[in-house]
């Protein structure tokens, strides 16, 4: 039984936005799709969990960037499953260049939802099979606050379309990153990237209907939010930039 996994990836143009840097959305691929693999290999990869009518979905992350892959290198992903507690799963990421030197480290609390009633179900009451990883050490702390929320200084509408869903009928949790990229817009990343982030997934959404999203910046510090029409949150984030070469 693997406690860890590492794999390897080039940074494709596609994955990049147009500085050439690794698009926040692609990296959360890379994490979703390696952690996968990874859960798989366990024996609690997606298939094996819709066979008990379960699913992980994404709950809450902790992202720090050191730096940003660079379009044509080579990055090294390491994952592997902290420990559970009565309702999360946690996971941890680490992304470095083929020399060591570091990328970003990302800190996720997944949680199972039961396939046809969609409400948690508690890690504890299923044997998961994954191994004791309580002697690793966490490299970033989980997280466990949302961000407080600024006064907004841009609002948009928006509304899902076919390709932002996913196989389990929901929006993707890498969709997320791509509205608030494109929140912060072109003025704001083309000297920065975020630094640190912290998010959470409130509410599944399920169906193509008119979202809110708020985004209010202050110099480097910044706060998002993905809301319905009715003023439900589906997602919540915050975070700092920092200035990039």
């Amino acid at each position: 039984m693997r406690k860890t996994h590492t794999e390897t990836f080039l940074v494709r143009g596609t994955d990049c936005d147009r500085y050439r840097r690794m698009r926040l959305d692609a990296l959360f691929l890379a994490m979703q799709e390696g952690g996968e693999r990874h859960a798989s290999s366990l024996g609690a990869g997606y298939d094996a969990m819709m066979a008990r009518g379960l699913f992980f979905v994404l709950a809450r992350v902790h992202v720090h960037v050191d730096r940003a892959p660079r379009c044509g290198e080579t990055v090294v992903h390491t994952t592997w499953p902290g420990v559970s507690n009565r309702f999360f799963c946690p996971r941890f990421h680490v992304f470095t260049l083929e020399d060591g030197t570091p990328l970003l480290t990302v800190g996720a609390l997944w949680v199972m939802l039961d396939s046809v009633n969609r409400r948690i179900v508690s890690p504890r009451a299923i044997d998961l099979g994954f191994p004791d990883n309580s002697d690793i050490p966490a490299p970033i702390d989980l997280p466990v606050r949302m961000p407080a929320l600024g006064e907004a200084t841009k609002t948009t509408s928006r509304t899902p379309v076919f390709s932002e869903f996913d196989i389990n009928q929901h929006v993707n949790n890498t969709k997320y990153m791509a509205w608030l990229c494109d929140a912060l817009g072109k003025e704001t990343l083309c000297s920065r990237y975020i630094e640190d982030l912290t998010a959470g997934y409130e509410k599944e959404i399920r169906e193509e209907r008119p979202l809110s999203l708020s985004l209010a910046l202050d110099e480097n510090r910044f706060s998002f939010l993905v809301s319905s029409e009715a003023g439900d949150k589906h997602f919540v984030a915050g975070g700092t930039l920092k200035e990039e070469a």
